[in-house]
């Protein structure tokens, strides 16, 4: 019956944090897109070049936003729903990391931020590709959210074992001791505005965790404020002999 009650509490926590991010982080981003594109469509005449491009560059962020959003949505109701299940398969880790930088460059270009990787041509794990690739995706994208213009993110590996442990640093803001335990847990709603004013929902982190864990790894975060922070993620770097 403890179980019982404990698995109901989660449930709803997860339930409540679903229904809050859609009626929040949702009910924001249609507000800031009908906002600016309003004043666009209005007021064309009396808006100057840079106050148009301004204007533009709002809508272009609320979009990109919008659908970082949607895909979490997406993914996190897929995972709750028991929709999605990991299949794991050996993966060459510097393709998959590669992609994912070169999908979020022109993030890190924007706020001048040099976006690094060293990990060995033949650096394996063995995870869901699917899972994996949200997961460096929302990690990298925070890490250039917090990191101020100028500054640096860059991923290591490690071999340790018989697992790789991989390493997102970078040279942002830092968290405070007790928000890093509130970081990973669904029923406490926490997130933090970037450096550049980006706006978070407080899922992305939320949805790594359950993603590394049903890869059988573990995810963790070491930070110090105003000196950045470094998330780890350790998976097994090879099929795991079945019993």
């Amino acid at each position: 019956m403890k179980q019982a009650n404990e698995e109901l509490k989660n449930a709803n926590a997860a339930k409540d944090k679903f229904f809050s991010i859609i009626s929040h982080d949702l009910g924001n981003l249609f507000n800031t897109l009908i906002g600016v594109s309003s004043l666009l469509t209005m007021q064309t005449d009396n808006i100057t070049a840079e106050e148009k491009e301004n204007l533009l560059q709002s809508i272009q962020r609320a979009s990109h936003k919008g659908y970082s959003l949607l895909s979490n949505l997406l993914e996190w109701a897929r995972a709750q729903t028991g929709r999605i299940t990991s299949k794991p398969t050996v993966l060459n880790l510097k393709s998959l990391v590669a992609d994912n930088i070169a999908l979020l460059n022109s993030n890190a270009n924007a706020k001048s931020i040099k976006l690094s990787s060293s990990i060995s041509e033949t650096s394996t794990v063995f995870a869901d590709k699917n899972m994996l690739d949200t997961v460096i995706r929302n990690l990298l994208a925070n890490a250039i959210k917090f990191t101020p213009s100028n500054g640096e993110v860059k991923i290591v590996t490690e071999e340790k074992d018989k697992e790789v442990e991989i390493s997102i640093s970078d040279t942002g803001v830092g968290i405070s001791p007790q928000d890093i335990e509130k970081l990973f847990r669904v029923d406490i709603s926490h997130t933090t505005i970037g450096t550049g004013e980006e706006k978070g929902t407080g899922l992305g982190l939320i949805l790594c965790k359950e993603f590394v864990e049903k890869n059988d790894g573990t995810i963790w975060v070491e930070s110090e404020i105003g000196k950045g922070s470094t998330f780890y993620i350790r998976l097994s770097s090879q099929e795991k002999q079945k019993k």
